[in-house]
């Protein structure tokens, strides 16, 4: 199927737009972590910094796809890097309490740990099978429990 340029914007925003309501949530997720506790709250914080770069040159691109606008692609941008302000801006005003938190956090990894193993994983693996991409899997999850290490103590 030919997409024509007005459906081609469409999706571009639509990829734009889910990418800023993900940025959204993460901030939402960080405030949301420093209510249970610092070491939570400063866990999410490293995660969400980790990928937030790519993030927002996803945002770019997917923009840019679709309008051909750098002007577009840099008012996503700004849309995307505002957005966890305004998740963290959110979090302030609700309180969910401690054992609603809790699972509220637990999906939130839930579906960050589901996404990437049914989703991310494979399909690198499937693109790029070579045993550069293993290595940074594992590299991948290390780091990551590096991270929930030192989060921790």
């Amino acid at each position: 199927m030919i997409l024509s340029k007005g459906n081609a914007q469409h999706r571009g925003h639509l990829g734009a737009g889910s990418l800023t309501v993900h940025s959204f949530m993460d901030g939402l997720g960080i405030g949301l972590g420093f209510q249970a506790s610092l070491a939570v709250g400063l866990a999410l914080t490293v995660a969400v910094l980790a990928h937030d770069l790519a993030d927002g040159i996803n945002t770019v691109g997917v923009s840019l796809k679709g309008s051909g606008r750098p002007r577009v692609a840099g008012a996503w941008l700004l849309a995307d890097a505002l957005a966890p302000m305004a998740g963290l801006a959110l979090s302030r005003l609700v309180h969910p309490g401690a054992g609603r938190l809790g699972v509220m956090i637990a999906l939130f990894a839930g579906f960050f740990l589901y996404i990437g193993a049914s989703e991310l994983l494979p399909e690198s693996h499937h693109r790029h099978p070579k045993p550069w991409t293993t290595l940074t899997t594992i590299l991948g999850v290390g780091l990551i429990w590096l991270v929930v290490r030192l989060a921790t103590h």
